[in-house]
């Protein structure tokens, strides 16, 4: 028997299931670990897809016909495995992909499982909520008797404890607490009558409803399971749309805030283009001012030279002109000659010192205007 069961499995045994065998042999330890973890991954896969399918066998398939399909089973294996001995092995693959369902059965048994947990769970919700409903009502209505309670507690203790205190005598009390029950007594009677009235509207209202609702079923209003579908399939149309409009809004949210970058960029750089123009306007301003004192100093300094030059040709004129006078007026010429010669020498200097500072001011001058023709050229190219 024993030895009929190996040929059995070694016949049922599949070459992929040979060769991954033979593959084993040649993995690491890590790489077993990784193969290990994916089977154990695709079994549990595998057993909740067979959950799935136990489920929807049970609910589709009644307890009797699967009683009697089991007891056909076992006879059909018994029958098989007295012939299977001399099958070959072709033949139980076909078998076994007879017997594996398709990949649109599976769709088709995986949406009705998920429908049906869907309304299972509409069901268990809705079931809940309605007697967390009841639980609250009936909170409710604990906390407005137990309210009511502490009331009528208050107002017995006001009434009556606090008249009985003053009083000797008992029929008075007793008097008191009988006209104190019959108010309250009579006041339930008019509650009661009030909560029977509005009862009774509720029912009216109630019939009512009935009605409206009877007659739409009669004129065919009511929305039938077609139109259910119809609106899911809508239903579901439309949430794609708003994901697309979500998606498509995420995007512009992405593109308004890079440009909002790049425009906050663009105003730290136009705020400081403007700063640097203030401060350039300020110093054209500032070099203007230096240059007008510079060409009204060169102006003075240039009719100071022009006086000099003339004192200086009238005296090489007295020179050349001149003619020997006595020992005492020579002595005295020639120290007035000395000291205008000092003199020459020293408006000399301040002509070169002049000069050299007309120079300085003049390429100053070249600079400054070079400097205005850069400046007017790039905010002509700013704006």
């Amino acid at each position: 028997m024993a030895a009929a069961i190996d040929t059995d499995t070694a016949s049922l045994s599949t070459p992929s299931d040979v060769q991954r065998s033979q593959n084993t042999q040649h993995l690491s330890d890590k790489e077993l670990v990784v193969l290990m973890d994916e089977i154990s991954a695709s079994n549990v896969a595998m057993q909740r897809e067979n959950a799935m399918f136990e489920k929807y066998y049970d609910r589709m398939v009644p307890k009797e016909e699967i009683e009697e399909l089991q007891i056909v089973s076992q006879d059909v294996a018994q029958l098989g495995q007295n012939r299977s001995r001399h099958r070959s092995r072709s033949r139980t693959t076909t078998v076994e992909r007879l017997l594996n369902l398709t990949a649109d059965q599976k769709c088709t048994i995986a949406y009705r499982e998920l429908e049906e947990t869907k309304e299972m769970l509409a069901k268990l919700r809705h079931d809940s909520n309605h007697s967390i409903r009841n639980l609250q009502a009936t909170l409710e209505e604990a906390e407005c008797a137990l309210t009511e309670v502490k009331k009528a507690v208050y107002e017995f203790e006001r009434d009556i404890a606090t008249f009985s205190q003053g009083q000797k005598e008992s029929t008075i009390v007793t008097e008191t607490l009988f006209k104190y029950f019959e108010d309250r007594i009579h006041a339930k009677e008019i509650l009661i009558d009030k909560l029977q009235l509005k009862n009774h509207a509720w029912k009216m209202l109630k019939a009512k409803m009935h009605q409206q609702l009877r007659l739409k079923e009669e004129a065919g209003e009511m929305l039938r399971e077609v139109d259910f579908h119809q609106l899911k399939i809508e239903n579901t149309q439309f949430l794609r749309q708003i994901e697309q409009y979500n998606q498509d809004l995420l995007q512009l949210k992405v593109m308004t805030g890079q440009t909002q970058i790049v425009l906050n960029s663009y105003k730290r750089k136009l705020q400081k283009m403007l700063a640097e123009t203030k401060q350039l306007l300020s110093e054209i301003t500032s070099r203007h001012e230096l240059l007008q004192k510079i060409e009204l100093e060169t102006t003075e300094v240039e009719k100071d030279k022009a006086k000099a030059e003339e004192l200086n040709k009238k005296f090489r004129n007295d020179i050349s002109n001149y003619k020997v006078p006595g020992i005492l007026e020579y002595v005295q010429e020639t120290w007035n000659r000395f000291d205008l010669e000092k003199k020459v020498k020293t408006w000399e200097r301040k002509v070169d010192i002049a000069e050299l500072a007309h120079r300085s001011y003049s390429n100053t001058w070249e600079k400054i205007k070079k400097y205005n023709d850069h400046d007017q050229d790039q905010d002509i190219n700013l704006l």
